[in-house]
């Protein structure tokens, strides 16, 4: 993949602002609170946190060493 200009990285988050906008105002609509909104839009930030995602790949590979570990024995 190609690297992005300035110029098309800022259309693209242009263009994602107003995609979630309408999509949060759409969940306001159907009566969520703003305070659901804001909940559920930190949580979407955390599940794209670089450093919790290597985190958890590091948690996840150390289970599967002990599942492996596990059913040698």
């Amino acid at each position: 993949m190609t690297e992005l200009m300035p110029d098309d990285k800022k259309e693209l988050f242009k263009e994602a602002f107003n995609d979630i906008s309408t999509i949060l105002a759409g969940l306001r609509d159907q009566g969520l609170s703003d305070m659901e909104i804001f909940e559920f839009g930190k949580s979407v930030i955390n599940h794209f946190d670089p450093a919790k995602m290597e985190q958890l790949k590091k948690i996840s590979d150390e289970q599967d060493a002990l599942f492996r570990e596990a059913n040698d024995m």
